[in-house]
C-alpha cells in the first residue's frame, strides 16, 4: 500500500477530517485532498507532522510494521490491495475477450471467402 492510501486509511480509521489534518499541516483542504489522492506528494516536514496527528511512527506509515496496525486499518488495505487486483484480473479478461473476438471475426471471414 502506498504512502498516501496508509495515511487515508489511518486517518478514516481514527475518524479524522480532512479539514483538521489539513489545518494543522498548514494546507488547505483541497491542497491535503490531492495528497491523499497521491497527485501530490508528501513533504518529510509533513511526514513527520502526521505521524503525531496519526499516532503513529514513520517505518509504519512506509509499511515497515504492518503487523502492528489496527484490524480495521489492515483491512482497508487489504480490500485496496484486492480491489486492485480484481480490476487488473478484470482488465486481463476483457483484453482476452476482444482477442478472442478479433479470432472469431478472422475465421468467419476466412469460411465465406
Amino acid at each position: 500500500m502506498k504512502l498516501y492510501q496508509k495515511v487515508k486509511a489511518i486517518r478514516e480509521y481514527k475518524r479524522l477530517s480532512q479539514n483538521y489534518i489539513a489545518h494543522e499541516l498548514g494546507l488547505d483542504q483541497s491542497q491535503y485532498s490531492r495528497r491523499e489522492k497521491g497527485e501530490i506528494q508528501f513533504i518529510p516536514e509533513e511526514i513527520i507532522k502526521l505521524t503525531h496527528l496519526l499516532d503513529t511512527n514513520v517505518s509504519n506509515l512506509f509499511g515497515e510494521q504492518e503487523k502492528s496496525q489496527p484490524t480495521e486499518v489492515r483491512t482497508t488495505t487489504n480490500i485496496v490491495l484486492i480491489s486492485d487486483k480484481l480490476i487488473e484480473q478484470y482488465e486481463f479478461r476483457l483484453k482476452e475477450k476482444d482477442e478472442l473476438i478479433n479470432t472469431l471475426h478472422k475465421k468467419i471471414k476466412t469460411i465465406k471467402a
